[in-house]
């Protein structure tokens, strides 16, 4: 699959998986925020150093190639404007991530995910309700195609959460 498939300005949620042969709901979590075909977009995650948790972000123009991938799971549409806000709002605990009770990437991303839910210009940008019944979406989509990732299958899965109004 390439680049092309994903939407301009889709917010996805990545998974990967940790172990061959994955568990079951044990993933690397992080979200990825097209931007074209021709760039890609940029990858945003925290990864625990063993002295503590990293802000770890950066420009993926090969995020469908990327080792144990189990896939993307579209959850918004952000407008072209509000590109900006998103990366400045998924930067809002990188001087605290240690501070966190009970940091892991996965409730990284929902904490930043939660933010999304405010409102923004006369919406939200995050259109999903329930974050809990969203978690438990892309967990069942992840643990349903993670042995793929344990064998490179290729192309890599996207889908689109049910959830969100997509």
């Amino acid at each position: 699959m390439s680049l092309d498939l994903l939407e301009p300005n889709g917010l996805y949620v990545l998974l990967f998986i940790r172990d061959d042969p994955p568990k079951v709901n044990d993933f690397h979590w992080g979200l990825y925020l097209h931007s074209n075909s021709d760039t890609g977009g940029m990858k945003y995650h925290i990864r625990n150093s063993g002295g503590g948790w990293l802000p770890d972000y950066a420009i993926a123009g090969g995020v469908l190639k990327s080792f144990l991938l189990v896939g993307l799971f579209q959850i918004a549409r952000i407008p072209a404007g509000a590109t900006n806000d998103v990366d400045i709002i998924f930067k809002t605990y990188d001087q605290q991530l240690n501070q966190l009770p009970g940091l892991t990437c996965r409730t990284w991303v929902f904490e930043v995910l939660k933010l999304l839910q405010k409102p923004w210009n006369g919406g939200m940008l995050l259109k999903c309700t329930d974050i809990v019944a969203l978690e438990q979406e892309i967990m069942a989509w992840g643990n349903s195609n993670a042995f793929g990732a344990s064998r490179n299958k290729q192309p890599r899965p996207v889908s689109a959460s049910k959830l969100c109004g997509l």
